[in-house]
């Protein structure tokens, strides 16, 4: 077993099919892959569809975030303000709630990092805000959260690249409605708004106050995006400077992937695994697997950045491609999925792939010694079933008498771990698999930065709501039509 380490994770590829000579013997990378990697990590990559440099590897410095030492960010001064009680709402209330309205990339990192790293927050904050997260269209969040908060104390942020985004502003004029009681427009837009866009325009027709705009560059992809401002819900429920070693261990990777050799890189590794089991066995997913709670959003989050990235059928200068690229992701939460999905896994007629992601010590800060024991003894629980787990996967149990009790086994899987998470370690883990992606990207001649297939699909989205909000007979297909039927009665 080798066990691959850089930037305070490890991966263990002990269980795939083949050694890492093997691997590296018969998929081999690009001629121009090297030249590629460099201009990712100096933020020139060209995203050719889109006509701009990819960029969002530069947000990982403190700078981005902080400001240079003379002059401190926005950024920062709005998640101190907020988390030390002095920013009031309209009424001179100050603000306790705050609700991050966004979605895709403007809420799942956010969302996954505020709950992994929540118990890092170390900067005495006097003011602990309640952070939220609604992104679903219909309102299901929303009518969720509207009771439990009060317009008079309540910050809501809007976070959208384009500004534009038809399920965030939906969201958001059901929230101009819910506050006209206790506060005029005027009064919630200047007191209990901020924008997070790279359209600094829009914001401002919206009537966001400009001292209340964060904007980040258009070469930040939304996927890609919870190190530039859209990154301010972690900071708000954690403190600015658990964001910044979130950047710190994301900027450690960079630095691992961009020079380890291929044999000890990790993202590059995870990369040239994927593909073999993809294009070789023919395994069309890979389960993500995390043995940590504080990490059970990351099979969402891995599943936007993997399969809005890689799930493409032309090449980045549109010709047609007649091979595999990149694969579904799913997964869940390891102990839970013990008791839901893994009967499948074990004994299911499926081929699949998996990424284990295991936390092997966690400190218990702020509990008395004989609690902080048991959750220690609790770890140690998870740890054992997560190797228990992959283990059975891997080589099975051949029992030739009963079928019942026979595990086919076969099924390759990553072990990726750390000896703790931490701020650290969160980011580090993060930024390795956005360079596992960008790396299957180069690989397969695609680009991964740009989502051609979400953008009609929101097209056709808006030719359909019309349909139902009016009169005229539509005219899509008789399933369809008959359903926009009923939809208006």
């Amino acid at each position: 077993m080798t066990l691959i380490n850089g930037a305070g994770i490890a991966l263990d590829a002990s269980y795939q099919e083949l050694s890492i000579d093997d691997l590296l013997s018969q998929v081999r990378l690009p001629e121009d892959f090297a030249q590629k990697r460099q201009q990712l990590m100096r933020g020139d990559y060209k995203n050719v569809s889109e006509n701009r440099n990819v960029t969002h590897t530069l947000c990982r410095s403190v700078h981005a975030v902080s400001g240079l030492s003379n002059q401190e960010s926005r950024f920062a001064q709005m998640v101190k303000k907020l988390r030390s009680g002095r920013w009031l709402g309209a009424t001179g209330k100050p603000i306790t709630a705050v609700v991050n309205v966004g979605v895709g990339g403007s809420d799942l990192g956010p969302n996954m990092g505020s709950f992994a790293l929540k118990e890092f927050a170390n900067d005495s904050a006097l003011n602990e805000l309640d952070v939220h997260f609604v992104s679903s269209m219909d309102g299901g969040q929303l009518y969720a959260v509207l009771p439990i908060i009060d317009p008079e104390t309540t910050l809501f942020i809007i976070a959208s690249k384009s500004f534009g985004t038809i399920d965030t502003l939906a969201n958001i004029d059901t929230v101009r409605q819910w506050i006209k009681p206790q506060l005029t427009e005027q009064q919630w837009l200047e007191a209990h708004v901020i924008g997070v866009s790279s359209n600094a325009k829009k914001m401002t027709d919206y009537g966001i106050p400009a001292a209340h705009q964060l904007t980040f560059g258009e070469g930040v992809g939304g996927r890609y995006s919870l190190w530039s401002a859209i990154g301010l819900p972690i900071a708000l429920s954690c403190g600015l400077q658990t964001f910044e070693r979130v950047l710190a261990g994301g900027k450690a990777m960079d630095e691992h992937f961009a020079s380890a050799p291929d044999a000890e890189n990790i993202p590059v590794l995870m990369a040239l695994y994927g593909i073999y089991n993809r294009q070789q066995l023919g395994i069309n997913n890979l389960a993500v697997l995390p043995y940590d709670g504080r990490l059970r959003m990351l099979p969402n989050y891995l599943q936007q950045l993997d399969m809005e990235s890689n799930g493409k059928q032309a090449s980045a200068d549109n010709q047609a491609i007649d091979y595999p690229t990149g694969p579904i992701i799913w997964g869940g939460f390891g102990p839970n999925g013990q008791h839901a999905f893994f009967q499948h896994l074990h004994q299911g007629y499926d081929q699949f792939a998996a990424d284990f992601v295991l936390v092997l010590k966690r400190q218990a800060p702020g509990f008395a010694p004989e609690v902080a024991a048991k959750l220690a003894e609790q770890q140690r629980l998870s740890v054992a079933n997560c190797l228990a787990h992959r283990q059975l996967m891997k080589f099975g149990s051949k029992n030739t008498e009963s079928p019942r009790d026979h595990y086919p086994g076969g099924h390759p899987s990553n072990l990726i771990l750390m000896d703790e998470l931490t701020p650290e370690t969160f980011g580090a883990l993060i930024a390795a698999y956005e360079h596992k992606v960008f790396t299957q990207g180069v690989y397969w001649q695609i680009n991964s930065f740009d989502q051609p297939g979400v953008e009609l699909g929101k097209k056709c989205a808006i030719d359909i709501l019309a349909a139902v909000n009016n009169d005229e007979p539509p005219a899509f297909d008789e399933s369809t039509n008959a359903i926009i039927e009923k939809a208006r009665s």
